[in-house]
């Protein structure tokens, strides 16, 4: 169904309402859709997949929205994913879309094709990779969060886009994982003459503020698509702190935090993220067990067995400090950014109406 959304979007070019001169769209994911973004205050740049320019005057758009891919780094996937959503919310003429791509290559794992001062950003967690706010291997100046800084200080600029109202930051897997950190982390929140809200679908982990995990007894019993009353997860401090040292450090906590979070405090970070909207997206068939790696450790498996089960804990633990964060469980969907852009529930969080 969801691929036949596509076909009928493609065909929307050639039969669009006689508008298409005045708000041009680039709704494809060919080259035409690619822009490169410059990040201040040098001249290194990010490529983004967007789907009208994003330096010509165009006071037909009132909303934007960035979408962040995952691991392997596809942001023409996720673009056209974006779209599909866009398209089903009927949306597409008065929303400009954005999805940038964290190019990596280190010779090893990752071998993305650079253009000329293109950032290159680390592959590997373990490093600090593009996916946790970590800098580029070619600038050490500059990190992932000071890009998307840069697109939304140029997405709220009055000269682009003066009927400009509203930025949503979603991202899907590690893209979901950068957003849930960017929103605790960005000094741009309610600086930009727009309003911001962040969209967090299905992350590996997220960052707790203490010690307190949820207890083992419900997290050995979370792992089915139902995990029960999901209002009232049980809590506890974890004491083993010497035995899993990775478990209140970044991204599971706040500790040993990357150059831009670090600016900041802890209690600062924590005041930051729960006066923000913002909305965890969790897939109700996302319950695959994590059974090793980085994210099926100790630090990791603190807070939850499967990627449903740790975004039900996390948004019942920041419940008890904020009402501004909210819960989507979205039916039907496993680990899928494609299903989840294009939910019904979840086209609403990321394409509101005028």
């Amino acid at each position: 169904m969801r691929l036949g959304i596509l076909a009928v979007l493609l065909t929307a070019v050639a039969l669009n309402d006689g508008n298409a001169q005045a708000r041009p769209q680039c709704i494809t994911a060919a080259a035409l859709c690619v822009e490169f973004v410059t990040v201040p205050p040098g001249t290194k740049r990010i490529l983004v997949y967007r789907s009208h320019p994003l330096t010509a005057p165009n006071d037909s758009i009132t909303r934007a929205t960035i979408v962040v891919h995952g691991a392997d780094r596809s942001a023409r996937f996720e673009f056209r994913s974006a779209l599909a959503g866009a398209f089903i919310a009927g949306a597409l003429d008065y929303t400009v879309i954005v999805a940038p791509r964290f190019s990596t290559n280190d010779g090893t794992g990752c071998s993305d094709s650079l253009a000329t001062n293109e950032l290159n950003w680390e592959c590997d967690v373990m490093r600090v990779d593009w996916r946790l706010g970590g800098v580029a291997r070619n600038d050490s100046t500059l990190s992932t969060f000071d890009a998307v800084d840069a697109l939304v200080k140029l997405l709220a600029s009055k000269a682009v886009f003066p009927n400009l109202k509203s930025i949503v930051l979603a991202g899907h897997s590690a893209g979901g994982q950068f957003i849930a950190l960017y929103a605790l982390a960005n000094q741009l929140h309610g600086r930009v003459g727009v309003d911001l809200s962040y969209a967090v679908a299905n992350s590996a982990s997220y960052p707790y503020f203490d010690d307190m995990r949820p207890t083992q007894a419900w997290v050995s019993s979370s792992n089915t698509p139902d995990p029960g009353d999901t209002t009232k997860v049980p809590f506890a401090s974890f004491a083993g702190s010497s035995a899993c040292p990775a478990s209140n450090s970044w991204p599971f906590g706040l500790g040993n935090r990357p150059r831009y979070a670090a600016r900041l405090s802890e209690e600062q970070l924590k005041r930051q993220l729960v006066e923000r909207p913002v909305a965890y997206l969790l897939s109700q068939l996302d319950v695959t067990p994590f059974t090793g790696g980085y994210y099926g450790a100790c630090a990791g498996m603190l807070q939850g067995s499967t990627r449903l089960a740790r975004g039900v804990a996390y948004h019942s633990y920041v419940s008890g400090f904020t009402k501004t964060h909210r819960k989507i469980i979205v039916d039907g969907c496993a680990h899928d950014s494609r299903c989840v852009w294009t939910s019904d529930d979840v086209v609403r969080t990321l394409f509101p109406r005028r």
